[in-house]
């Protein structure tokens, strides 16, 4: 078992950051509140659903950064919440024009070139900020969408910077649906601070 320490009002596991633990308490007291809003809800109504994927996101993210398994997480998050079966998850090294791919599932060697060789594009796709679905028919989704991309996460901490990458969907899965785009921007705002802040 684990020693526990109060480090500053946050609880720490030995050898734990103060910075993961703030970040897993923050991602903990959230998956709470999205537990207290299911309750609230009645199970037919969509929004339940919504709240209970953003719940279940929440307490995985906890436990992988008090873990140290943050990468692998996001994989999990989108194959079991989101139906996507080729996601990779990035780092772009900004001074190298490289980027890393940190995991990834059911990602072929001709969509990470597809990724690895327009660096440019994808660093101006995450510098936009916010967590898309792409659809061809917008505009300035065409780049992502020539590419096979159907959803992108983009993450940062600092000068670091990376992407969720979303390729193509379950099956049983047509397209992405406003609450999946609730559970990007989850991922967005607490993968970049868990993968390259801690």
């Amino acid at each position: 078992m684990k020693e526990k320490t109060i480090v500053r009002g946050q609880t720490a596991v030995k050898g734990e950051s103060v910075a993961t633990a703030a970040l897993a308490e923050q991602l903990e007291t959230r998956a709470r509140d999205y537990m207290r809003r299911c309750h609230e809800t009645v199970p037919s109504v969509e929004r339940h659903t919504i709240w209970s994927r953003l719940y279940a996101a929440s307490e995985r993210l906890s436990m992988a950064v008090r873990d140290g398994d943050v990468a692998d997480a996001v994989i999990e998050i989108g194959s079991n919440l989101l139906g996507c079966e080729e996601i990779v998850v990035v780092e772009l090294h900004a001074e190298t024009k490289l980027m890393s791919f940190l995991a990834s599932v059911g990602v072929s060697a001709t969509q990470r070139h597809a990724l690895s060789s327009k660096f440019h594009q994808i660093a101006a796709e995450i510098k936009r900020g916010q967590a898309r679905i792409v659809d061809k028919r917008v505009a300035g989704d065409e780049f992502l969408a020539s590419i096979g991309v159907s959803a992108l996460a983009p993450l940062s901490q600092g000068q670091k910077t990376g992407a969720i990458v979303f390729f193509n969907l379950l099956p049983q899965r047509k397209s992405f649906d406003s609450g999946d785009r609730e559970l990007l921007g989850l991922l967005s705002v607490y993968v970049g601070p868990s993968l390259f802040g801690t």
